[in-house]
């Protein structure tokens, strides 16, 4: 009986206590039993967050399979699930962000997936939705298999790995668990050195709601969360086949031409890309393609660099 798995799932919790029961119940509520759910409160101590979210796991201490671990302070999203990580029994681990929610057959799915594949496969995820103010505004359309590396790396494969993907716990201790100095794209990340090794699995049904919110717009644009990107993940991408260096350079381009070309004092930059030849005419034509159909469609899914 492939239930003799034991899925551990990681909540990391900070500032959303009024969500985090959601997020809790919707694995709570899974058909497959054999979980056990770690809460990880990275709220500052002596906080009225702190005090929220400790009230509101006084609500599932009835819960044997739900432990509740509390930093001694804030730390960060990568060190809250590095601490899941360490106190996890499971064979197979989770993440599950405190504002999502998963569907009912989500992890039976994924576990039935993995448990046919042999060990070259780490990790599996689903397809999900996004939700703005309870409605649908986009369906998840991925369903690439195998060895993703290059993919994951042009920021082209739209998983949301935070809170996605199965993953063999030896695989996640092997590569040890999540880099806490990165404060921006930790799930690329993580995911990427998975890819290093392992090739990533696809179960076939919509398992995850992600939920979006208004939120702050960034200090950086989106040009400078782009060079940090490439900075960060040059040691990673230098390790690929020229050909694969090429395609991610590329896909990189056009996300900077499409941002270019859509902010207003910028899109000279655009035409500076295509002077330079660092992308063809006919590339930015096809990408356009893409992107009007994904929005008409409202499905996420990545564009095909020949």
């Amino acid at each position: 009986m492939f239930e003799e798995n034991i899925v551990s799932v990681v909540i990391p919790t900070y500032k959303r206590a009024d969500t985090l029961p959601r997020a809790i119940d919707s694995v709570l509520n899974q058909s497959y039993k054999n979980i056990e759910i770690i809460v990880v409160d990275d709220n500052n101590p002596d906080t009225e967050y702190r005090k929220y979210t400790e009230s509101i796991m006084d609500m599932y201490k009835k819960y044997k399979n739900v432990i509740y671990l509390k930093h001694d302070k804030n730390k960060n999203g990568s060190a809250a699930r590095n601490t899941g990580i360490r106190h996890a029994n499971g064979e197979y681990i989770m993440f599950l962000d405190d504002d999502d929610e998963f569907f009912p057959e989500k992890v039976s799915a994924q576990v039935k997936r993995l448990n046919s594949l042999d060990n070259s496969w780490g990790a599996c995820y689903t397809n999900y939705i996004r939700k703005k103010n309870g409605e649908t505004i986009v369906w998840g359309a991925e369903k690439r298999e195998g060895s993703l590396l290059s993919e994951e790396l042009m920021r082209n494969l739209f998983v949301h790995a935070g809170s996605n993907l199965l993953i063999r716990k030896s695989v996640v201790d092997e590569i040890n668990g999540f880099d806490e100095n990165f404060e921006r794209n930790q799930d690329i990340e993580f995911l990427s050195r998975i890819l290093m090794r392992y090739k990533l699995a696809y179960a076939d049904v919509i398992g995850l709601i992600v939920h979006v919110h208004n939120n702050k717009p960034n200090k950086k644009s989106f040009e400078e969360i782009t060079f940090d990107y490439i900075q960060k993940f040059t040691p990673i991408i230098n390790r690929l086949p020229e050909s694969d260096k090429i395609k991610i350079n590329k896909m990189i381009n056009l996300q900077l031409f499409r941002h270019y070309i859509t902010t207003f004092g910028k899109r000279k930059k655009a035409i500076i890309q295509i002077i330079k030849r660092e992308l063809t005419v006919g590339l930015i034509i096809r990408y356009i393609f893409h992107l009007v159909n994904r929005k008409l469609t409202k499905k996420a899914f990545g564009f095909k660099i020949k």
